[in-house]
């Protein structure tokens, strides 16, 4: 199922000069730069640790959204992104999510594989995939899933609201193809950005 709204730009990698790693994505009216500075070693490290520790912080643009600007959805989203990989519009935590997973590539941290992220909202009896600002605020009911597409393994799953069985997998199916087209633009992305280089 082709959905017209599932038009990711991936603007660039590299978009911030400063950061070992970074990432410029765009969808709708949702713009995300991502930035990844390490991996380092840990000031709080008195011996040898094989595990590497992630450290995530979420910001919006004072202009991004007069909501968000108090700050509120922050440390949520933080904490999320960190879970989902041990200017706002819409979806803002998927793109992020995405982005984050194209800055890391880029700062050449090893991975599994690159994390797509994806979301839904169910409106009466349509599933509207990466809702906007407008749409989310009607919802019913709300997934996203973030995922490794080329392992087919979902990294988190996040459900609120009420669903029917089959209205939930209809969902799931519906993200889990979006994430894979999705890997197929930010492997573009890296592979444009390396033949750039």
């Amino acid at each position: 199922m082709d959905d017209p709204r599932l038009k990711y730009e991936c603007g660039w990698t590299g978009a911030v000069n400063s950061a070992a790693g970074s990432a410029y994505a765009e969808f709708g009216n949702t713009k995300v730069i991502v930035s990844v500075f390490g991996p380092r070693e840990s000031k709080k490290a008195m011996v040898y640790s094989d595990v590497g520790r992630l450290n995530c912080n979420v910001s919006y643009t004072t202009f991004a959204n007069p909501a968000r600007g108090l700050g509120s959805d922050n440390k949520d989203f933080s904490s999320m992104l960190h879970k989902a990989l041990e200017e706002s519009g819409g979806s803002d935590l998927p793109v992020v999510i995405s982005c984050a997973s194209l800055a890391l590539a880029d700062a050449g941290i090893m991975m599994y594989d690159l994390v797509a992220g994806v979301s839904v909202s169910c409106l009466g009896r349509n599933l509207i995939i990466d809702p906007i600002l407008e749409e989310e605020s009607f919802q019913d009911g709300s997934m996203m899933i973030t995922c490794m597409p080329s392992r087919y393994e979902v990294t988190q799953l996040t459900i609120t609201g009420e669903w029917s069985t089959a209205k939930l997998n209809e969902a799931m199916q519906l993200c889990l193809d979006a994430c894979s087209k999705l890997d197929k633009i930010m492997r573009a992305c890296l592979e444009e950005a390396a033949s750039a280089s």
